[in-house]
């Protein structure tokens, strides 16, 4: 039977659990009370949901919240597209090089997502570089991505994409090389080894990387802002809005609260579908 260890033992935990609380979850404490709190549009008898119907019911704000969700799942979709490939020949390239690939992999989080964000713009502007050769070859006509879903989704994908592939990368690497041979040597064709073996054992980092992807996606405030503009509101630029422009604290919290229930309940929804699905 185990020894419980004494009182003193947990001491070292103390410094971090105060930390919590006070930067973490005194700040969430007093966000829920104020999205429970009457304002200047919505008057009613606080403690109440008033602010959350308020938001619920306006066709604008139901359009923000589903462009939100939107925006962070296609950049899921795309990170994990892309990056699951990229982390499978990570894996098996010489370890030299492979340093240098996540060392350049690794760059869009050195460098923050504003510098991201800003290149983005310049490319991605009428006559940046990216457009203004295709326009002249007569490839395409005139282009508008800035302050578009697309322009969004590509900053978020250029920023998730490093977690995605390293999560991954993680993940690949500990399936043993013998595994893959002895399924070779079975008769099992490249795709079948990637399929029965390879996607099976890496399925816990994939569903790993889907929540890391979709929640930076989710919360990421600077692709927004600049790349979507004031045309594509999401609910962090929403709460920007609410408190730099109508200094309405109240809603701003209840939009806050929201994108907190919606990230839980798409997180919870996605894990208990992949492990059933696993089980199955």
């Amino acid at each position: 039977m185990r020894e419980s260890l004494p009182w003193s033992a947990y001491a070292p935990l103390v410094p971090g659990l105060v930390f919590l609380a006070l930067f973490l979850v005194v700040p969430l404490g007093a966000t829920l009370w104020l999205s429970l709190s009457p304002n200047v549009l919505v008057r009613f008898e606080a403690p109440g949901l008033d602010n959350f119907a308020y938001l619920l019911g306006k066709a604008y704000y139901l359009d923000v919240l589903m462009r939100t969700v939107r925006i962070a799942a296609v950049t899921t979709a795309i990170a994990l597209l892309i990056g699951y490939p990229a982390a499978y020949v990570l894996r098996d390239v010489s370890e030299r090089l492979g340093s240098t690939m996540i060392i350049g992999l690794t760059f869009p989080i050195l460098a923050g997502p504003l510098v991201v964000v800003l290149g983005w713009m310049i490319l991605l502007s009428d006559g940046g570089p990216l457009i203004r050769p295709l326009v002249r070859l007569g490839l395409t006509g005139p282009l508008r991505l800035l302050g578009t879903e697309t322009a969004i989704v590509v900053g978020l994908v250029h920023f998730t994409l490093p977690f995605v592939v390293l999560t991954l990368f993680a993940v690949l690497k500990e399936i043993p090389h013998d595994l893959l041979e002895a399924a070779r040597s079975l008769g099992a064709g490249r795709i079948q080894v990637m399929r029965r073996v390879v996607w099976p054992l890496s399925l816990p980092g994939v569903v790993s990387a889907a929540l890391i992807a979709f929640s930076l996606a989710a919360s990421s405030y600077v692709s927004p802002h600049y790349l979507g503009g004031a045309t594509q509101l999401t609910l962090t630029t929403l709460v920007a809005q609410f408190i730099l422009a109508t200094f309405n604290s109240e809603l701003a919290a209840a939009a806050a609260t929201m994108l907190l229930v919606v990230m839980a309940v798409v997180i919870f929804g996605f894990t208990k579908a992949t492990a059933r699905a696993v089980r199955a």
